[in-house]
């Protein structure tokens, strides 16, 4: 196997066509080594991207935080904007793994294995991001669902495209974020389940609300039932009920012997969403917590 390090976008570019689909970018490497290994995942070449500089920036541009793709998550959840602006993005790459994972794990990674209990990539989830790529053909961006393709597989081919970097539009005051995780443990797991949510309140009342769940299906699983039936309506402990009752409208959770049953998940799931929706509240102070 090759070991290439790229100095520039173009350079990687010019490996992966070089290599001609058979070269995979690596960044973190802590599920592609793995997946490798286990001959889950071929790859004749690999592309470190670490050393190219603007891969490496997290950055405030025109009304958006821009994080570099080789941005590692402990890197992302100690910068001072992210704290600042998204801090259940900071938490969610707190909870990776442990903080050796963290350490070299990227969040652009955590998004492109594509788990759907993928702890960092969820909490990134409601933040409306845009994926910046770039191919032989040009640059494009996509959104969070364009970059799932079923459980585990991501629509982007890393041995023809790079990821550059992750952009979010900047909240505005009465706009708020949170991030839910139940565990058996607090590192070395993968969550039972987690629950991102992102909304904005104006009077009292939900103007729109962002919802997403994992692992019950495909990637962060939309609820979209709740978040359509929020709009307009009272933030409230009877509102917070029933949006959790009607998540389970577009949950559909498995049953795992380390994770807990299908019927334990479907149980728990509202309760974890009106824990979500109740903390963007108390961070906008409408509620105490």
């Amino acid at each position: 196997m090759k070991y290439l390090i790229a100095n520039s976008t173009a350079e990687v570019l010019e490996f992966l066509k070089e290599a001609g689909g058979t070269a995979s970018i690596l960044a973190g490497g802590t599920d592609l080594i793995l997946d490798i290994e286990s001959g889950k995942k071929k790859a004749d070449t690999l592309v470190d991207v670490t050393r190219i500089p603007e891969l490496k920036k997290i950055e405030e541009v025109d009304g958006f935080l821009e994080i570099g793709a080789a941005a590692t998550l402990t890197e992302i959840q100690k910068n001072p904007l992210v704290r600042k602006y998204f801090p259940s993005l900071a938490k969610g790459c707190k909870t990776v793994g442990s903080s050796l994972i963290q350490n070299v794990a990227t969040l652009a990674g955590n998004v492109i294995t594509a788990q759907p209990a993928a702890d960092a990539g969820m909490a990134l989830s409601v933040l409306d991001p845009r994926f910046v790529l770039v191919d032989e053909e040009g640059t494009r961006e996509c959104g969070v669902d364009e970059m799932y393709a079923g459980f585990g597989v991501s629509t982007l081919d890393s041995g023809r495209t790079l990821m550059t970097k992750i952009k979010i539009p900047l909240p505005n005051k009465n706009e708020a974020a949170s991030f839910q995780r139940l565990e058996l443990r607090k590192s070395l797991s993968l969550p039972m389940l987690n629950v991102a949510a992102m909304a904005s309140i104006k009077d009292g009342k939900f103007e729109w609300v962002r919802l997403r769940m994992a692992p019950v299906g495909k990637g962060p699983v939309r609820a979209a039932e709740a978040e359509e039936w929020l709009v307009g309506k009272e933030v409230s402990a009877e509102t917070f009920k029933k949006a959790g009752e009607l998540a389970l409208e577009n949950a559909n959770p498995r049953s795992n012997p380390l994770r807990g049953s299908k019927e334990y998940r479907e149980s728990t799931l509202p309760v974890m969403v009106r824990r979500a929706l109740l903390e963007i509240a108390t961070q906008l102070n409408v509620m105490e917590g």
